[in-house]
């Protein structure tokens, strides 16, 4: 038998973490207050059936007292409902019965009948939310109005596919998924009663993986317990549950942080090596940039979530003091972005060599791009003069002046009033041609903006190279590019902004850049990875050699 079906919950006190519905029930059932209808819904595996069981043994056990609340487990009616062959309650499983005749058989005409040898006949209809529309109105009556004898039990994983009519005719309850203390704590207890001994961390590393689940949790201990061995190690754990913790997080992030791309990328190889399941490592380090997202806010929040030593908290504190909310938000962008395309990529660090990359050099690039900008303008400090009073008729003037003013002789001037501060401001802007712009002049310049490029964007002139001039109308140049890839790169503010101030200079007008994707005919893009090269050639600056 496997240890989910053996230590199932079976009264009140056994299920975990949902103390506020186990609390409610048993008021309705001491103070004899049964609804005709409850609608349990929740994350799989949290104990919706196995409570919907429970309350059916409670309402319809014949030891009970009056004002008793939990089942005895022994008499004839509890013992059927536990082996499932109870005539008076009855499970259907609505995903394999989701027609209109499937209801009208197992559960109107059904209904019709009195309980043979219990108090209530109860229907319990498990993943309700698969019955079909007309199933639902057929159930719809006699969920309203059904005899006093009968009790209906919905469980759902997803709620929002019910129909309002049926939810407003049920009690609902939302079952919660379990927290990891008391995972830990129900693991270890089922651990104990086997026999086995488990430690602290792969306790831990259970309740993680099973996400808040008790049915995962236990099917991954019973996977654990199957070695043979009676202490289950990390070692050994490690066989089974895919090994990340927060060091490697703490280390990548750092190196990204940093844009330390030559060890970011040694890193990644190295896990790869290793034989570290990438797919995982990609999802724990979109957990850990959750937590992160999370600190900046509130630290004590983000502590909850995730256990941290002090050195450890140190650590996320630099990268908080590092990173802007912003900046945060893009790396878990991009990060999900690329982990999608690991499962489909020939090589798994591919993706996350990919990340790494864009995340660098597009930092990198917008960096350098500010400071161009800046430096196009060209501006021109000039000294400014400030006019004090002195007792005398004649006043000295103080000149301060930059670095590259040249040094002139202090004038007098002479004001008996008031201070006067006098500035001058001067710019040195080439004027703009009022010719039309065509194809021609751009084409023939083309050269020149991709030489202006070369050292600060060369990704930007590989795509450049690659780009063929469209059209030219009304001061707007229209590219086409073969990449989606290249065309969102031109189309990003940063980079069309910066060659648009670019042409500017070199064609003295005003232009407009728009940008075109034309079908590649010549190689697939239907080859996700071979996608995936082209993106990593592109922002490295190289091209794939066939």
């Amino acid at each position: 038998m496997a240890l989910y079906h053996k230590y199932r919950p079976q009264t009140f006190d056994d299920v975990i973490a949902q103390t506020h519905i186990v609390q409610t029930l048993s008021n309705q059932i001491k103070t004899d207050k049964v609804s005709h209808a409850y609608l349990f819904s929740g994350p799989r595996g949290v104990g919706k059936t196995t409570t919907a069981r429970i309350l059916a043994k409670s309402l319809n056990c014949t030891v009970k007292k009056a004002g008793e609340i939990e089942p005895c487990n022994e008499c004839q009616s509890c013992e059927e409902i536990i082996r499932g062959n109870s005539i008076d309650v009855i499970e259907i499983d609505a995903a394999s019965h989701t027609g209109v005749d499937n209801v009208r058989q197992n559960i109107i005409e059904n209904s019709q009948f009195k309980p043979t040898a219990s108090k209530y006949k109860i229907f319990i209809i498990d993943e309700v939310h698969m019955l079909s529309t007309a199933a639902f109105n057929a159930l719809l009556k006699t969920l309203e109005e059904p005899p006093n004898y009968v009790v209906f039990i919905l469980a759902t994983t997803d709620p929002q596919k019910l129909p309002a009519t049926i939810i407003s005719r049920c009690q609902r309850y939302n079952f919660t998924k379990v927290g990891s203390k008391e995972m830990q704590k129900s693991i270890a207890k089922i651990a104990k009663a086997e026999g086995v001994t488990v430690e602290d961390e792969v306790l831990a590393r259970i309740a993680k993986k099973s996400e808040g689940c008790v049915r995962d949790a236990v099917s991954l201990l019973e996977q654990l317990t199957s070695s043979g061995e009676k202490k289950i190690t990390l070692d050994i754990a490690s066989i089974i549950l895919p090994t990340s913790n927060i060091e490697d997080q703490l280390v990548f992030g750092k190196f990204l942080i940093t844009k330390n791309q030559v060890d970011a990328l040694t890193f990644i190889n190295d896990l790869n090596n290793q034989g570290i399941n990438l797919s995982f490592f990609a999802e724990e380090f979109i957990e850990f940039l959750r937590i992160i997202m999370i600190a900046k806010t509130d630290m004590q929040l983000a502590e909850k979530e995730l256990d941290m030593s002090s050195e450890q908290k140190k650590d996320i504190e630099e990268i908080l003091n590092s990173l802007s909310p912003t900046q945060i938000i893009e790396l878990l962008e991009l990060t999900i972005k690329r982990t999608s395309e690991i499962k489909n990529s020939v090589l798994p660090q591919l993706p996350l060599e990919m990340l790494v990359v864009e995340w660098c050099n597009e930092t990198t690039t917008k960096s350098i791009s500010q400071n161009t900008i800046v430096n196009n303008q060209k501006k021109v400090e000039t000294p400014t003069i400030i006019i004090e009073d002195t007792k005398t008729t004649k006043t000295d003037v103080i000149i301060e002046k930059s670095d590259d003013t040249p040094t002139t002789e202090t004038p007098i001037l002479e004001n008996k009033d008031k201070e006067k501060e006098v500035s001058t401001e001067s710019t040195d802007e080439k004027p703009l041609d009022t010719t039309p712009l065509t194809k021609e002049l751009v084409e023939n310049n083309w050269n020149n903006l991709i030489k202006n490029l070369e050292t600060e964007a060369p990704s930007l002139t590989f795509i450049l190279r690659m780009a063929k001039v469209e059209t030219v109308q009304d001061n707007t140049i229209t590219l086409s590019v073969e990449y989606s890839f290249h065309k969102e790169k031109l189309l990003e503010n940063t980079t069309k902004q910066k060659l648009e101030n670019i042409l500017k200079q070199i064609l003295s007008h005003n232009v407009s850049i728009n940008v075109t994707q034309t079908e590649n005919k010549e190689k697939s893009t239907e080859n996700n990875s071979g996608a995936q090269l082209n993106d990593l050639a592109a922002a490295l600056g190289g091209e794939i050699i066939s």
